[in-house]
């Protein structure tokens, strides 16, 4: 009996290149802070090929990346806040972008405010473990971070409709 694997040998490949191009646009973008166009592909891979997949290019891409821009015990919170993103994003925001079309707002407007809310989301998040990391006031990282967090937001809100027609074509390939 022979067993199937866990991955395809395609699924593997993918999740290796969109991996090594995140890690290059994460250190690309590095010099702004924030402002980095990964979120989107994580959430678009996640809407438009897999939710698995998604969370697997994201883990290999922070633990890559932070081989270049910094390792720490930082990193997992990274990988925990950006897995609770994904999570909340497909399973409750692409629903309601959906049912938003019904009410004659286009899905690709909401998806791109939905995906900078998830900006904010991850902000939120990261900064609640920082502030759990080093014994601070949770309100303290909120605020300070929220400068930061208004960038994330704004910088995915801009991405996602440029990368949007891109992923959807790599998605739609994939499928065909």
């Amino acid at each position: 009996m022979t067993k199937t694997p866990i991955l395809s040998l395609q699924q593997v490949t993918r999740i290796a290149l969109l991996s090594a191009l995140c890690v290059v646009l994460r250190y690309a973008f590095a010099s702004l802070p924030n402002v980095q166009p990964i979120t989107a592909i994580f959430l678009l891979w996640g809407l438009l090929v897999s939710l698995r997949e998604s969370l697997l290019i994201m883990a290999v891409t922070m633990l890559v990346s932070s081989f270049l821009l910094g390792f720490g015990p930082w990193v997992f919170w990274q990988i925990l806040a950006f897995a609770l993103v994904l999570l909340l994003w497909r399973w409750l925001l692409c629903p309601l972008s959906k049912f938003l079309v019904t009410l004659g707002i286009s899905e690709l407007l909401s998806q791109s405010v939905f995906a900078g809310l998830m900006g904010v989301a991850y902000g939120v998040i990261i900064d609640s473990c920082y502030a759990l990391l080093y014994g601070m006031p949770w309100w303290t990282y909120v605020l300070a971070g929220a400068s930061f967090n208004l960038a994330h937001a704004l910088s995915t809100l801009l991405f996602y409709p440029l990368l949007f027609p891109i992923i959807r074509r790599f998605s739609h390939e994939k499928n065909t």
